[in-house]
């Protein structure tokens, strides 16, 4: 089940940002609690795209079983110019809980939503190079290659690589099933 992000979602969200293979790819390190909690305020009120920078935040939750309520993942989508028109995503997952699916079922659901409901015309993903599981999962959703930025981003003291995928509307809708 996919949702806005709540208050109480802190110690969720700290149970994988915490780790530090989920934050090596990332600008910050591990999260503590207290960082876990900041972030949860701030990101419970991100729920409208109105203009540029302005991003809604999501949290994927497993719906029934005994983990009922665990957080898989978290996404965000964001305008890059005030007409809305461009997007970006970004995503981050519990890896406990990788290769069932629940990536690609969340990013799809997000593309979703920037296309039809803030009708943009063009959403991108920038992945840090050697972050192989989402360059994957912009693949899996049909996103192209569109650049190889070379040692773009200090991440950790180490400048690394980032790659841009892109998706158009069109596309999307093309490949819709």
């Amino acid at each position: 089940m996919l949702r806005y992000v709540r208050e109480d979602d802190a110690e969720g969200l700290r149970r994988y940002y915490g780790r530090e293979d989920v934050t090596r790819h990332l600008l910050d390190g591990p999260w503590d609690a207290e960082h876990a909690v900041d972030q949860a305020r701030y990101r419970s009120g991100r729920k409208h795209i109105t203009q540029a920078g302005f991003a809604t935040v999501l949290v994927a939750e497993l719906a029934d079983g005994a983990e009922a309520g665990r957080l898989v993942g978290d996404i965000s989508l964001w305008a890059v110019d005030d007409s809305l028109s461009h997007g970006e995503a970004s995503w981050v997952m519990d890896p406990e809980l990788g290769g069932q699916g629940y990536a690609t079922e969340m990013a799809r659901a997000v593309l979703d939503l920037g296309f039809r409901h803030y009708g943009m015309h063009r959403i991108q993903a920038q992945v840090e190079s050697r972050n192989q599981a989402s360059a994957r999962l912009c693949e899996r959703l049909g996103m192209q290659q569109e650049a190889h930025l070379r040692r773009n981003w200090l991440i950790k003291g180490e400048w690394t690589d980032t790659l841009v995928y892109g998706l158009l509307a069109e596309e999307f809708a093309a490949g819709e099933t």
